[in-house]
């Protein structure tokens, strides 16, 4: 989405503003027909005024609702986008779209059924008009579930039913997504049970801001207390340590520290509080948990994260080091011998900017010649080449190789 914001073709993207202003409005209205004919449609605008379900000047606060601009892009410029760029640009525009086109109209149906005591609802739809809904086809696997049409019938009929007892189990919940913990973030006053709270996290919009949410669950990783795994955040080994370590700290852990800070900022805000006692405050919480913490870390077993971290070290071994014979590591951007600072042999993880392989990296370690496969020019053609640690250590090219 940055990508299609640079480009000129986006609005800001980091913003949950779902509100755009009357400005808006008018040059949205009046790019309807590109926008119709970049998603290959003749659509009819029928929705010609702003409603406030869409616009609202007053709800809009540094940024609006992501939109298209006035510039829409040619034909050569979407084939130069990846899959992705081109399926959110087209999201956007119908999207946007959608707020000129017709209500979704339809026909809602409900059945009631008595069965001894006990009273049953079902619930059937029939479309009357598509509206907006034309831009929307496909339809999710529980929405068409949703969807059902009902028989004809009379009051006061008699039925012929089924009836079946279902056995299920109850399953854990779904391990988090970068997207669903981001939801889950803006809406952190689901966690709380305290009302005040559950009011200033809304308003507030949960932990984090739509700019820095996507930084702190990066960071996270970064610090390695959690990992992707088939597109899954897990909290590994290390993660887990810094839960039990703050496990004991309320506050520290729940969103309502958050409302508490939330709230006494309002107050600053509104010359009913004072910074000073704010900031003091704060102090002596970071205090208490600098004495306080330490000695729950100390209760901790530390087995499962040394030996995650054993098999973490095996795996980044690639060879011996020619120099001390110590085992060679993957560290972050480069390989390196174990025994640094003693050794300090490093070899670097690219070679003209074509990331080597680790069969490149073992046969560079046994001080063979290795080769290098789809090495990129400046005009971006390929080529292939051998190469060999030299008597500085630097990896030197040797010769092209076809």
């Amino acid at each position: 989405m940055q990508g299609l914001y640079e480009a000129k073709l986006l609005s800001y993207p980091r913003t949950d503003t779902p509100f755009i202003t009357e400005n808006e409005f008018a040059y949205l209205k009046a790019n309807f027909g590109k926008y119709s004919g970049f998603l290959g449609l003749d659509l009819e605008m029928v929705q010609t005024e702003p409603r406030k379900r869409y616009v609202d000047g007053s709800k809009v606060q540094e940024h609006h609702a992501i939109i298209p601009t006035k510039q829409v892009p040619t034909e050569s410029a979407l084939a130069k986008m990846d899959d992705l760029q081109r399926k959110i640009y087209a999201l956007v525009v119908k999207t946007t779209v959608a707020m000129f086109l017709p209500d979704y109209l339809y026909e809602e149906t409900k059945i009631q059924t008595k069965v001894a005591d006990l009273l049953f609802q079902s619930i059937g739809k029939t479309p009357k008009q598509e509206g907006w809904k034309i831009l929307f086809k496909q339809q999710t696997k529980e929405e068409k579930e949703d969807v059902q049409t009902l028989p004809l019938v009379i009051i006061g009929e008699l039925a012929e039913i089924d009836v079946k007892s279902a056995e299920k189990e109850t399953q854990p919940p779904k391990a988090f997504t970068e997207g669903t913990l981001l939801t889950a973030m803006k809406t952190a006053n689901k966690t709380v049970d305290d009302e005040e709270a559950i009011k200033i996290l809304q308003e507030v919009e949960g932990i984090g801001t739509e700019a820095t949410r996507a930084s702190i669950i990066e960071a996270l990783k970064q610090k390695e207390y959690i990992q992707v795994i088939k597109n899954k955040l897990v909290v590994t080994e290390k993660g887990k340590l810094l839960c039990q370590a703050v496990e004991s700290q309320h506050l520290l852990t729940s969103a309502e520290m958050m409302a508490k800070w939330e709230t006494y900022l309002k107050k600053i805000g509104k010359r009913e509080g004072n910074q000073e006692n704010f900031i003091t405050n704060i102090k002596k919480f970071i205090v208490h948990l600098l004495k306080a913490v330490p000695n729950d870390i100390e209760k901790l077993n530390f087995s499962d994260y040394q030996e995650q971290k054993e098999k973490e070290a095996e795996k980044s071994i690639v060879g011996k080091c020619p120099k001390c014979g110590n085992n060679i590591v993957l560290k972050k951007s480069f390989y390196g011998c174990s025994n640094y600072p003693e050794c300090k042999f490093t070899l670097a993880e690219h070679f003209r900017k074509k990331k080597l392989t680790k069969t490149n990296v073992k046969e560079l370690l046994e001080g063979k010649e290795t080769l290098v496969k789809g090495i990129k020019t400046k005009d971006k053609k390929s080529y292939n080449a051998v190469v060999k640690i030299g008597e500085k250590g630097y990896i030197d090219f040797i010769s092209f190789s076809k």
